[in-house]
């Protein structure tokens, strides 16, 4: 039986932010799978705001998308055609595909859902990419030790949300977030762990507000936004402090490129490092992915790590839905249902 898929393609490199005419949904024939690869339908599409600078003619964390072909972006599917011993059909994976119903690729660049027993979208959250991200980030880059402060831009976000939860179980002594409006610092407090939120929306002085809020300075920054909120950060750095990038969502929509902060002198004067890391950096260690993940998983069922899901539906509406990661109109990790539930078998 012959497949067809739907497709969001790349119509023209964005100036800002999305528009509906920068994308064109389209409709093609779903190629089989040649050896070693794998046909996933796809469940779930994930929402990353590094898809937007994959759109650009520069590219930023990979190759820039070429007009014509369809978004990349993190997808949770299952597999139901298979040219490979390492995946059978029926799976359930997580990994890169595209904004698409089915997506065709070598079976090694997928994980299988694991560890077992989770709601299916965790697999894309604090059981995929996301988890991975912030644990790799925190504890790998930023070097947290017991007794560390931590600074946390975007702490409601996806990432942020985990990081801060994470820095708590590993013993940091003062976890502060940064996030827009009272309901996103009140959820960072109340629901995932820190133990202050600073409103960037509300303070005059983003800078001050960081040194009243951590008088003897920053030991851990995990920054995923850039631009004026990393520049306070670096103002209010302890010796020898680190600062995990992850990403920089402040320039994404950008017409231009975006100065730099203007203190990175205080790198020098603290003795500090400031590191940009990939979470694919370790995807080609499948047993450090499987042991992170195991870790997490023990977290959650545990009760010491929460995670949040933004699930909307609707293929044609993703245009939109994308965009809500840039205006705030979301919590946790924001996805799209694209296709019902799994077959039996395929369950994790």
């Amino acid at each position: 039986m012959s497949l067809t898929s739907r497709h969001w393609t790349l119509a023209r490199r964005p100036q800002a932010s999305l528009c509906l005419g920068d994308l064109e949904r389209i409709e093609r024939p779903v190629p089989e799978p040649a050896d070693g690869e794998v046909l996933i339908r796809v469940l779930y599409l994930a929402m990353d705001p590094a898809v937007r600078g994959f759109m650009n003619a520069s590219g930023n964390y990979a190759a820039p998308i070429p007009l014509g072909a369809p978004v990349r972006g993190v997808i949770l599917g299952e597999v139901i055609r298979s040219r490979s011993a390492a995946l059978a059909e029926g799976r359930i994976v997580w990994g890169f595909g595209s904004w698409s119903d089915y997506v065709v690729g070598p079976a090694a660049q997928y994980f299988p859902a694991a560890p077992a027993g989770f709601p299916l979208p965790a697999y894309i959250h604090a059981l995929g990419a996301i988890g991975l991200t912030a644990h790799y980030g925190l504890l790998d880059i930023g070097a947290l030790r017991a007794g560390d402060t931590l600074l946390v831009s975007a702490a409601a976000g996806a990432t942020g949300s985990l990081v801060g939860q994470m820095a708590k179980i590993n013993g940091a002594s003062r976890i502060v977030g940064i996030a827009g409006g009272p309901a996103k610092c009140r959820l960072a407090v109340e629901r995932y762990g820190y133990d202050e939120c600073i409103d960037y929306k509300a303070v005059t002085n983003l800078g001050q507000a960081i040194g009243a809020a951590l008088p003897k300075g920053v030991d851990v920054v995990f920054d995923g936004v850039g631009g004026a909120v990393l520049e306070a950060a670096i103002d209010h750095l302890a010796k020898n402090a680190r600062i995990a990038l992850c990403g920089m969502i402040a320039g994404y929509n950008a017409s231009a490129r975006t100065a730099g902060p203007a203190n990175l002198w205080n790198l020098v004067v603290k003795t500090a490092r400031m590191h940009g890391f990939l979470v694919s950096d370790i995807f080609t260690q499948p047993a450090r992915v499987a042991s992170t993940l195991a870790a997490i998983a023990d977290w959650v069922r545990q009760g010491r790590l929460v995670y949040d899901l933004d699930i909307r539906d609707g293929f044609d509406r993703i245009p939109e839905i994308y965009n809500a990661l840039f205006t705030g109109a979301t919590t946790g990790r924001l996805v799209v249902r694209l296709a019902d539930s799994p077959s039996a078998a395929a369950l994790p």
